[in-house]
């Protein structure tokens, strides 16, 4: 399910959006994991500031989501015990300045995140032993847990020339 509102305004626009999806298996009605979640988004520009500066925005929010099941440390094998990922937020900001009739245009991108991408379980084996010279054995007793690479924040600089007309 989506919503969409959208306003425009004289020199901008203002648009919101909301997303909410869930996946299922169709024979046991078990949550998918990796399945989509609630996704809301504002975003905004404005084009007649001070110095013709022109400005976006925008911040983001990716609610959490099941990435896999097992994560019960007293039942492993219990595979409705879900392992959740963690929301991600983000803030966008972008300002921007042409010049020479819009041949060269100037920018400065940003994004403030936090949360992470890729999103998954990873199993681990807990019955490890220091010292062990061998074959690696099967674990006995595999504990997941949700893993995922943290999203960075970051600012930079752009700069384009056009050429021709």
């Amino acid at each position: 399910m989506a919503v969409a509102l959208r306003q425009s305004f004289r020199y901008g626009s203002l648009q919101a959006t909301l997303e909410q999806a869930d996946a299922r298996d169709l024979d046991s009605g078990q949550v998918t994991p990796e399945a989509p979640r609630l996704i809301g988004d504002l975003s905004w520009t404005y084009q007649k500031l001070p110095l013709h500066l022109q400005a976006k925005g925008e911040f983001e929010y990716v609610g959490r989501k099941v990435v896999g099941n097992g994560c019960d440390e007293s039942n492993p094998n219990d595979l409705t015990s879900y392992c959740l990922g963690v929301p991600n937020k983000e803030f966008r900001l972008a300002l921007a300045r042409s010049f020479l009739e819009g041949r060269i245009n100037v920018g400065l991108n940003m994004m403030i995140a936090t949360g992470f991408t890729g999103q998954t379980t990873e199993n681990f084996a807990t019955d490890y032993q220091p010292g062990y010279v061998g074959p690696l054995p099967v674990p006995e007793n595999p504990i997941a847990e949700a893993v995922g690479v943290r999203m960075p924040s970051y600012a930079s600089v752009n700069f384009t020339y056009r050429f021709g007309r």
